[in-house]
């Protein structure tokens, strides 16, 4: 039992390491909370410290969610079930980060993370869905949502057509449920027309 519940804290706090924040603090001595959306994301990262910073942020906070999930999973059983609760600890860590008085990002980049762990197929169909939105838009936050939404049908498919298990299935549509409730803002943004397009063109 200990075992598990000292699995779960370090998912929960490594997962909560707030990457954005950190990154801008040690190279720019600012605090990312201040400027552009408020976000400590790679999103607003790359809009208010361009890609030199932007794209370390994305990396890691993927490797985050993968690296946590496909490892600590391997000494449990049932590894199924344990990827989906390791993969929602890691999230809400990221979306509640402890170190930031439980106010972290959107939870998009550690989430492409864990579904690389738990379906790689239906991760990367998510993947071509957010580049092909964000290709055609220039709007993040709407191709995350997309991205969300071809994940969870991939995973619907999946599920059906090759037997897997019903708990990727089910993380799928949670993960698209969290996904959607953390860009209320930005939904509102885009129906009045004010949601930030980002300039891919642009660096510092």
């Amino acid at each position: 039992m200990f075992l598990y519940i000292l699995i779960f804290l370090c998912a929960f706090f490594i997962g909560g390491l707030p990457t954005g924040y950190l990154i801008v603090r040690l190279f720019r001595k600012k605090d990312i909370r201040e400027y552009g959306s408020g976000n400590i994301g790679f999103t607003n990262v790359i809009r208010t410290e361009g890609w030199k910073l932007g794209v370390p942020v994305l990396i890691i906070d993927i490797l985050k969610g993968f690296l946590l999930v496909f490892f600590l999973t391997r000494y449990l059983q049932n590894q199924n079930l344990y990827k989906i609760l390791i993969g929602v600890t890691v999230i809400a860590g990221n979306v509640f980060t402890p170190f930031l008085k439980f106010r972290g990002g959107k939870g998009v980049s550690t989430s492409f993370g864990v579904t690389l762990a738990i379906n790689p197929y239906a991760s990367l169909s998510a993947l071509c869905g957010f580049l092909l939105t964000v290709k055609l838009s220039r709007y993040v936050s709407l191709a995350s949502m997309v991205a969300a939404a071809t994940y969870t049908v991939a995973s619907a498919l999946f599920y059906i057509f090759a037997d897997y298990d019903l708990y990727a299935l089910l993380f799928s549509a949670l993960l698209f449920i969290v996904i959607v409730i953390r860009h209320i803002s930005n939904i509102k943004r885009l129906i009045n027309g004010k949601e930030n397009r980002t300039e891919f063109g642009k660096n510092r």
